[in-house]
């Protein structure tokens, strides 16, 4: 006991208890590393999990790839998951497993095109006006029909008589209506009925008997046009409101010209709002509109206004590059129609893919991609607007199709170009209250919620793609102000939601309580949910960690901004949020010729130096683009294209909750009133094409503008009810918010302090993947003669290689890419784990069974079984000698009770799970085969085994265990079961077999473990004895366990000499006499006669 503790001052008996009994933590557990395809979770790094329930929460459950349907909006797979099912099967009997999530990428020197480049893009571009020559994005916005409403002016024109008396029978005045018709007025007897005015004894005489004639509702224009006059001078003017018209006067005049004119100008329209109903993506060819143009006659084209029919209904045709009609369809945007427009085209990708699409199947040319029904429909998010006002009919609307397709301009994009790697989602920024301080209670104070508030926090999802798209949102509740002037900083409460919940019953992933901004409080939103994100260093194949506080977050970390890091946050609270960016509102005219422009710009883009440039495509179809009828051209319509965006609540009786506090303001995700999520959303907030971040302006504030900007300063009372609320953009400005009537710079107060919560989306991940793969980590994909530059699959399976290959970072002791056969990747993997020297690498070898999503369009079942030959043949060809890998065959069919489906997965993935029962059974050191700890029919696989793809003969299973490929036997009596264990290692020697080369992992492991003890300790007896003195114990277990016949540790100084000690060298030797597994049973049955003695 160490006196130094106690103080003496009096006699006394002085205690303390000193606990010397604690138990050493056990050495980590390490398990085997899986790289491949999953359905969600971190990607492009390792993660380590304990358990299956932690495996599917963060990974999902695997899938069996049978989804069908609309692909595009559900996301779900349509190739099975094989590493997914290869952790589930080591997870069954052991744990713990590291996963690594593939996401496509790409090599900084990589090339360009498809395969270079990870995402996808379509075959073709809008690239000509030869149908021959394009594909790419074509969208259709939809518009109200502005001559389906009342309101505006008409353009006006004046006829003026000069010379009465040189009128002659015949003269006329034609005038052009704005649906294009053209009436003649001419001279002669005068009859309102025919349209015939006379020319009286004086010029004003002959102007007032043509205004009478224009006016006569029985006459040939009927109301079309209205007239003045004033002297001489006939003033027309159209009845249907539009700015400048679009029509011109005619005066055909047989004599010396009697009349002058001036051209119809002037006039206002209405002011036409529209939006993008929907996205096709084509290979080739073009998408059309058919059905009544604005003219009234019947048209088909791309670029042409097309009226729709009632329930805003629309005809479009698919052509391919030679104007052969592929898809003709009637559709709408009604989620509960028959001819909803998801119900009626493909949106499934992967069936444009000639390269998978079977040859008795017919290779589409196109899929329907986002579609954005909640911004046409007028009790939801409508865009559709007349004069301000929503349009709540659903007959009157104008569709046009034109080219997403940004032209060669700078800054401008592609929407079919979605060239890129995987991104992680993430949310706007956060927002703090009014940063100006107090205000005049009631009064209009100028608010701005861009300029006068402080940008805090945003989130990323961690690494997972467009995962936290689908699944989550954010909300900020339970805000509190500064409680006194010593705390300077307020509290508030992070959740992590479903996307799917509603506010009534809210579902909760996570949950961050008493969240703060100031960076030395345990509380700091940083600390409490984790800061801390990767980057790749393709120079030196590592992972950089970046970020001070460790993600304590499943799904998501918090980047702050510098006022939050540097401390300057006093007195802020998150009060509102970002939406995403979307591409700013423009004017789209179609000129008297029809041409589809930029209003007043003259450009044949739509949408002119924007980040999205919808192109007048050409009238394909054997129509003519220009809407003339015959010599009659139509009057122009101009209408502002407002882009689709998410919704939010705008009053707190939405949803009719039981308490209107329990409201959350902001991000819905649910259909207005109605308990339904909004599968728009899932196109809403998906990632966006090359080169875009949904989150962030362009570099000058000129082509994309914030979808939404919510603050709770702009909450305000709901009408007259002091119990509801209601969120109105620029309430606070104008002193009519909850926070701008009581002056208050930061709490909502009285009836409004309930209102405290509101939810951000999370938007803008993206894979990193080709869209139109059914696996876009296909080994077929990879044919040829790969390389990290020039094949982004490739590389983003070489990355994960690399990133595993640094001993130091991570510890496993079986590695595997499950379904991959590529070669190069293959070897790489198994000198990988020759270099680390302490795993086994199970790999596919080609010559195998294909499975429908590897096969090229013209191969069928029977030439995709595979061979014993081609496998033997393929392995040879590796020229593999490694003990550190391990291969086996054929195929086995596996019943996923949870999918309730029977597919055929890689021999690798029983192989791993049948490694994870035999270690569970007995020990590293058994042989994982044989129907005692390899028979899969009994469970040794983990998963159900049913079935083999290719049953086996003897001299098969021969050909194959002399190649060094263990056979997986099915018996009539015995079952299914792993029948060899031999290494990739062709020398002969006792680690030419499994169970060897996993003891001496595990040895060497565990003996490295013992010696890190050791070091820096003095290089003398004392220290010597020590490590024997660990050593010699664990090999005794070892030995005692049946994995090692004998051993000896030699550690003196014949081994340490002198010299090594002067180089600060422990050198020990270790000999091991590894127990051989039982392979082979010879056995003589001797027949001996009657009376023969057995004794003898």
């Amino acid at each position: 006991m160490s006196v130094d503790k106690f103080k003496f001052v009096s006699p006394g008996v002085f205690l303390d208890e000193i606990d010397e009994s604690g138990i050493p933590a056990l050495p980590e557990r390490m398990g085997p590393m899986v790289v491949g395809r999953f359905r969600k979770g971190p990607g492009n790094r390792p993660i380590k999990v304990e358990s299956y329930k932690e495996f599917a929460r963060l990974f999902g459950d695997p899938s069996p790839g049978n989804a069908s349907g609309d692909i595009w909006r559900t996301g779900e797979l349509t190739a099975p998951t094989y590493a997914a099912y290869a952790v589930k099967a080591w997870l069954r009997n052991n744990s713990p497993c590291t996963v690594y999530r593939v996401l496509g990428e790409q090599a900084g020197n990589a090339d360009s095109g498809q395969a270079p480049e990870a995402g996808w893009i379509t075959d073709k571009s809008f690239t000509s006006d030869d149908i021959a020559s394009v594909g790419g994005a074509y969208g259709l916005f939809v518009t109200p029909n502005p001559e389906s409403y009342g309101g505006g002016s008409g353009a006006t024109a004046t006829v003026t008589i000069t010379a009465f008396s040189q009128l002659n029978a015949g003269d006329k005045v034609t005038l052009i209506a704005a649906d294009g018709t053209s009436y003649d007025f001419e001279q002669g007897d005068q009859s309102s009925v025919n349209g015939t005015f006379e020319a009286a004894t004086s010029n004003d005489a002959t102007a007032s008997n043509l205004m009478n004639v224009i006016n006569t509702s029985s006459g040939p224009s009927g109301t079309r046009f209205t007239a003045t006059v004033e002297g001489a001078v006939v003033t027309i003017t159209q009845a249907t409101g539009g700015q400048d018209g679009n029509t011109a006067v005619t005066l055909t005049d047989s004599g010396t010209a009697g009349m002058t004119k001036v051209d119809f100008s002037g006039g206002t329209g209405h002011n036409v709002t529209g939006t993008l109903a929907a996205v096709w993506y084509l290979q080739e060819g073009a998408l059309v509109l058919t059905g009544t143009a604005r003219d009234g006659i019947q048209r088909q084209g791309a670029g042409v206004f097309i009226k729709s029919d009632s329930g805003l209904k629309f005809t479009a045709k698919i052509l391919n590059r030679s104007e052969v009609v592929q898809k003709t369809a009637t559709f709408d945007f009604d989620r509960d129609s028959q001819t909803f427009i998801r119900k009626v085209f493909n949106a499934d990708p992967a069936k444009t893919n000639s390269a998978i699409v079977p040859t008795s199947s017919t290779t589409l040319t196109y899929w329907l991609g986002e579609t954005f029904e909640s911004n046409l429909r007028a009790n939801e998010n409508s865009k559709l607007a007349i004069t301000g006002s929503g349009v709540t009919d659903n007959s009157n609307f104008l569709g046009v199709v034109l080219a997403l397709d940004g032209g060669n301009g700078s800054g401008e994009v592609d929407w079919n170009n979605h060239k890129q790697a995987a991104r992680a989602a993430q949310t706007g920024w956060f927002i703090s209250q009014d940063t100006r301080g107090s205000v005049t209670a009631g009064e209009a104070n100028g608010f701005n919620p861009i300029t006068d508030t402080e940008k805090l926090f945003k989130f990323h999802g961690l690494d997972s793609g467009e995962q936290a798209n689908r699944e989550y949102k954010v909300s900020i509740v339970d805000i509190k102000a500064p409680s006194d002037n010593f705390n300077k900083f307020g509290s508030f409460t992070v959740q992590i939601r479903k996307s799917t919940d509603t506010d009534s019953s809210p579902v909760v992933r996570e949950q961050y309580t008493g969240c703060n901004l100031n960076p030395t409080s345990a509380d700091y939103i940083g600390r409490k949910i984790g800061e801390k994100y990767y980057t790749y260093d393709e120079d030196n194949k590592r992972i950089i960690e970046h970020g001070d506080n460790d993600n304590r977050s499943e799904i998501l970390r918090v980047e702050v901004s510098p006022l939050v890091s540097d401390g300057g946050a006093e007195g802020l609270n998150p009060y509102g949020v970002y939406g995403p960016t979307v591409p700013k509102t423009h004017e789209v005219l179609q000129t008297t010729t029809g041409t589809i422009v930029a209003a007043g710009s003259g450009s044949t883009n739509c949408l002119p130096s924007a980040s999205l440039v919808p192109r007048d495509a050409l009238g394909w179809g054997h129509q003519e683009n220009q809407m003339i009828s015959g010599s009659s051209a139509i009057w122009p319509f101009t209408a502002s294209i407002a882009w689709p965006t998410s919704r939010l609540r705008t009053s707190s009786s939405e949803g009719s909750l039981v308490l209107p506090s329990k409201a959350y303001f902001g991000y819905q995700s649910s259909i207005t009133d109605v308990r339904r999520f909004d599968k728009t959303n899932l196109d809403l907030l998906r990632g966006q094409p090359q080169a875009l971040d949904p989150a962030a302006l362009d570099s000058n504030g000129t082509l994309r503008q914030y979808s939404w900007v919510f603050t709770l300063d702009d909450v305000e009372q709901s009408g007259a009810n002091t119990k509801q609320s209601a969120w109105v953009s620029g309430s606070r400005a104008a002193g009519r918010s909850w926070t701008a009537k009581s002056g208050s710079a930061f709490v909502l107060t009285g009836s409004g302090a309930g209102f405290k919560k509101f939810t951000s989306p999370m938007f803008g991940g993206f894979d990193g993947f080709d869209v139109t793969e059914q696996d876009p980590l296909r080994n077929s994909y990879m044919d040829g003669s790969p390389t990290e530059a020039n094949n982004s699959t490739y590389y983003s399976l070489k990355k994960a290689i690399d990133i595993i290959s640094d001993a130091d970072f991570l510890e496993f002791d079986v590695a595997t890419l499950p379904g991959i056969t590529n070669t190069s990747l293959t070897s790489q993997l198994v000198t990988t784990c020759e270099d680390r020297a302490d795993s086994l690498a199970i790999i596919d070898v080609p010559g195998g069974y294909k499975p429908p999503h590897e096969r090229n369009g013209g191969e069928t079942d029977a030439a995709t079984l595979g061979s014993v030959e081609d496998t033997v043949n393929t392995l040879k060809d590796m020229n593999l000698n490694s003990s550190y890998g391990c291969a086996f065959y054929p195929w086995v069919k596996v019943r996923d009770n949870v999918a309730n489906s029977m597919l055929y997965v890689p021999p690798s993935v029983v192989a791993l799970g049948t490694f994870s029962s035999a270690q569970r059974k007995s020990a590293v050191w058994f042989a994982p085969a044989g129907f005692t700890r390899g028979g899969l029919s009994e469970g040794s696989a983990g998963l159900p085994v049913v079935g083999v793809r290719s049953r086996l003969t003897s001299d098969e299973r021969d050909r194959l265990y002399d190649a060094n490929v263990n056979p997986i036997a099915s018996f009539p009596a015995e079952g299914i079961v792993i029948f060899g264990q031999k290494t990739l290692q062709v020398t002969p020697s006792a680690l030419d077999r499994i169970n060897v080369r996993r003891l001496l992992i595990h040895v060497k492991k565990e003996v490295s473990r013992i010696a890190s003890r050791i070091l820096f300790d003095q290089n003398v007896q004392e220290t010597w004895d020590r490590f024997k003195g660990q050593v010699e114990p664990f090999l005794t277990g070892v030995k005692a366990g049946l994995g090692l016949t004998d051993f000896r540790v030699v550690l003196d100084s014949t081994t340490t000499t002198p010299d090594l000690v002067d180089r600060n060298i422990l050198y020990a030797k270790i000999f091991l006499k590894p127990a051989r597994a039982i392979e082979f049973i010879a056995l003589d049955f001797i027949i001996t006669r009657s009376g023969a003695s057995f004794d003898d």
